[in-house]
């Protein structure tokens, strides 16, 4: 099921919003789906801290408490892989939505049409990114299907590997650390890579790169080789530019 969020402070606003993405997923996608709807912001990040997941949030520019845009940034801090699609009666903040990585800028009054193209790309994205899963063997051939985005990093201890994601830690039985490798960057090219013997870490999950190690979101500390600092960072840097340009 698709899951979509729509935060506007005008309720007639929300409503009208509604009635579209209904409309949508009525004439134009067979998906099942679930709407709720916030006034405020704060509410909308309330909901996403107490574990609530958006596959979609549509939300409005300009709002009395706080910007759509600044609202979008707590949202991605908050490792959401939900996509943003923005509104406004302004088109003022549209460059400032890209820069963040919103699939869609859509002016008020909102039409079925526009908004339908902003969820084809949000649909589309959303598709995309649930097939960009890692399958980990587990102990007594339990299989677990991990989210890419979810890895931080995996390390190779003797014959055991260990998957370190934001929900937790799961041994993988089967894979050597250069299979798993192989296949990351099948399934997401150029975002992991190995920086020392026995580590592969998401590039996106990397807080501080320093000479000497890397300190990734969660805290952990990966060495690096001595020497390789540069070669790093420059890849870092790249990768993170790449990422976010629109």
């Amino acid at each position: 099921m698709l899951s979509v969020a729509i935060c506007d402070d005008t309720p007639s606003c929300l409503d009208e919003i509604e009635k579209q993405v209904e409309l949508y997923f009525s004439s134009r996608c067979s998906h099942d789906y679930g709407i709720v709807k916030f006034t405020s912001p704060s509410k909308l990040i309330s909901s996403i801290d107490e574990g609530m997941v958006f596959d979609a949030v549509i939300i409005d520019v300009l709002m009395p408490e706080s910007l759509g845009t600044d609202t979008a940034r707590k949202i991605q801090l908050r490792n959401s892989g939900a996509k943003i699609i923005f509104v406004s009666v302004s088109r003022d903040y549209a460059v400032d939505a890209y820069d963040i990585g919103a699939v869609h800028y859509v002016t008020k009054p909102v039409s079925s049409e526009s908004l339908a193209l902003a969820m084809d790309r949000a649909v589309m994205q959303s598709q995309e990114a649930a097939h960009k899963r890692l399958i980990i063997h587990m102990k007594d051939g339990v299989i677990q299907s991990v989210d890419c985005d979810d890895i931080i990093y995996i390390e190779s201890m003797g014959y055991r590997r260990v998957v370190h994601t934001k929900e937790g830690e799961y041994e993988e039985m089967r894979k050597s650390l250069s299979a798993l490798c192989e296949e990351l960057n099948l399934l997401c090219p150029g975002r992991f890579l190995t920086p020392y013997r026995g580590y592969i870490i998401n590039l996106d999950e990397i807080d501080m790169i320093m000479p000497g190690h890397i300190m990734m979101r969660n805290g952990a500390k990966i060495l690096i080789k001595r020497g390789d600092y540069r070669r790093l960072r420059d890849l870092y840097f790249s990768w993170t530019f790449s990422s976010s340009s629109p």
